[in-house]
């Protein structure tokens, strides 16, 4: 692909990307591949200090583009390139490539947000998905018949792929089979894979660890991996081996070693934040399930295996997360991270999976929560500290409003009180109990938390989940404001594993069931007069005011039911029919 016409003054400035880039394509006269021009690639931009990869973001402005540092980079070592060609069929270039890219990573200062648009990551996402492809595209390669002494073969190990006697890659002719795999829609390289898995182990092996656009480097990695193994390419040996990969992946013991040793030493909470991102991507494989519809819900039963082959990330890598929470002061961008190691307690397909290998996490993720009551309690008295110090005349009038500090401290009462309120509903605490909920911030009441004093400590763990661990899973339709099953949530009511709690719409229901208290004569002529009357003007106008906080509204919602859908954001009721009928608010004459 390439020839090296001349080799590159030492003069050069060393910063000086437009130069670096017009004196490499200067080397590239044909299309004949060459070595060396790819290895002053590397050397010269991702191994230059001088320059930083991660911080050379594509213009704002597309008419710059053409003529901005991320084109001249991109055109020289996009994933289509020729200096990427040449090191695809070089295994060592390849290693260099990988090791200068992890130095980039190492020594950039540029922040993750951007970073991830830089032209370094721009390249690697195109490296990776050319390695580990994931596409449905028509294979361009020649079809090679299968060979029937090999059909009935199977493969039960990662490494019996790579073997001469493989059952794949007999499928090859003889002078293709260090090639390419041809299996139904995608083609991968064997070797690819296996420089890729090479990668991640060494990803996992420097000590820069706390390095922020690593981590961000690592998670891709992960996600990728995950989406490939899981990638459907309709050929059964092949998707089986793939799974098979992931359950037993090579870089499995190194990854293991960097969570365990980075937790212990993770210096920031920001950083904290990174690993436990990575973590999450590794031990949920099922979120990448089918990355082309989100809604297609894996089984449980298909990440057995790999439960049991990786247990000590959840034994002993989930249970130092937990424990590592206690060292650093609760924020807003530790919530979400705290969130999804909490759900390992409650939500599925995590606490089935965890069952299944005989792990509890209940009494540490509660021991946790308990601590979050401290953090609560603390908030609040800042912010009622700050309230009370703004709260007078003249503050009201020429006061700037609130600091971002109280703002950010409102953000994180509110979302702790969702956790704990989640973790009475389904693990059956009483964490709110001993929390008062009536003034905290503007809109406390909108958070409609309820105690748990009548239930007692479930076990999810260690026994068959129960309707009264929780609601199944679904989404609020926002045109009508009803909660609408998923296919999980689906499955978890057809299973009798949770159900709605229909008691607290009831009394809201014009049609509800004659109750024993009352007569069922009486309530169809009250019912009859209530249609009747809901068809005057005067009763149509007062309930036009039903969502209106004024005191027409508040005296429409006491004498009517609401209307249907009902937009208020504290009344979204489970949907218990397939075709719900728009109606107004109607005329309440039956006795709550």
């Amino acid at each position: 692909m390439f020839q090296q016409r001349q080799l590159y003054t030492e003069n050069q400035p060393l910063d000086d990307v437009f130069a670096i880039c017009r004196d490499i394509s200067s080397n590239i006269i044909s299309t004949e591949k060459n070595v060396a021009v790819a290895r002053m690639i590397i050397h010269r931009l991702f191994r230059n200090p001088n320059i930083d990869l991660c911080a050379i973001l594509p213009p704002l402005i597309q008419q710059q583009y053409q003529e901005s540092q991320y084109n001249h980079i991109n055109s020289l070592i996009n994933g289509n390139s020729l200096f990427f060609e040449t090191v695809l069929e070089d295994d060592q270039l390849c290693t260099d490539l990988w090791d200068s890219i992890l130095f980039q990573c190492e020594v950039s200062t540029a922040p993750t947000d951007p970073a991830k648009d830089s032209i370094l990551f721009s390249a690697v996402s195109q490296y990776v998905t050319r390695m580990l492809p994931c596409d449905e595209t028509t294979s361009t390669s020649i079809a090679v018949p299968r060979s029937p002494k090999t059909t009935h073969q199977t493969i039960r190990t990662p490494l019996q792929l790579f073997r001469a006697d493989s059952p794949l890659v007999n499928r090859i002719s003889i002078e293709d089979r260090s090639q390419i795999m041809s299996v139904s829609n995608v083609n991968f390289q064997p070797r690819l894979v296996q420089n890729f898995c090479s990668f991640v182990a060494k990803s996992c092996t420097t000590a820069q660890f706390t390095n922020a656009n690593k981590l961000l480097l690592i998670r891709f990695l992960l996600k990728q991996f995950h989406v490939f193994c899981q990638f459907n390419t309709g050929d059964v040996d092949v998707d089986n081996w793939k799974l098979d990969l992931m359950t037993a992946a090579p870089f499995k013991m190194q990854l293991y070693e960097f969570f365990k040793s980075s937790i212990s030493q993770v210096p920031t909470a920001t950083v904290f934040r990174d690993i436990i991102m990575c973590w999450l991507t590794y031990s949920r494989p099922w979120r990448y399930h089918n990355m082309s519809n989100p809604s297609d819900f894996a089984p449980a039963a298909k990440y057995r295996h790999f439960f049991e082959k990786n247990v000590e990330f959840y034994e002993v890598i989930l249970g130092k997360i937990i424990k590592r929470f206690s060292a650093f002061e609760m924020c807003e961008e530790l919530i979400a991270s705290l969130r999804a190691v909490i759900e390992f307690a409650w939500k599925e397909p995590q606490t089935l999976l965890l069952r299944h290998i005989q792990l509890d996490i209940q009494p540490h993720s509660f021991e946790l929560l308990e601590q979050m009551q401290v953090v609560v309690k603390r908030h609040r008295n800042l912010i009622k500290a700050e309230e009370k110090e703004n709260s007078g005349f003249w503050n009201s009038l020429f006061g700037s409003g609130e600091s971002l500090r109280l703002q950010s401290s409102r953000r994180v009462v509110s979302e702790l009180i969702a956790l704990m309120k989640d973790s009475d509903s389904y693990m059956g605490t009483r964490l709110m109990s001993d929390i008062d909920v009536s003034g905290t911030e503007h809109g406390a009441s909108n958070l409609n938390i309820t105690n748990a004093n009548d239930r007692t400590c479930a076990t999810v763990l260690n026994e068959t989940p129960k309707s009264s661990l929780g609601i199944p899973d679904h989404y609020v339709d926002h045109m009508s404001n009803h909660m609408l099953l998923t296919p999980n949530g689906q499955r978890q009511v057809l299973n009798r594993e949770k159900r709605f709690d229909y008691s607290k719409c009831i009394k809201d229901d014009p049609k509800a069931p004659v109750r024993s208290y009352e007569l069922a004569f009486a309530v169809r002529i009250m019912t009859a007069l209530a249609l009747k009357m809901n068809q005057l003007a005067f009763v149509r106008t007062v309930g036009e005011h039903y969502s209106e906080r004024s005191v027409v509204g508040a005296i429409a919602r006491k004498i009517m039911y609401p209307p249907v859908p009902n937009l208020d954001p504290n009344a979204t009721v489970p949907a218990y029919s397939a075709r719900i009928i728009r109606s107004p608010p109607l005329l309440r004459l039956r006795v709550s």
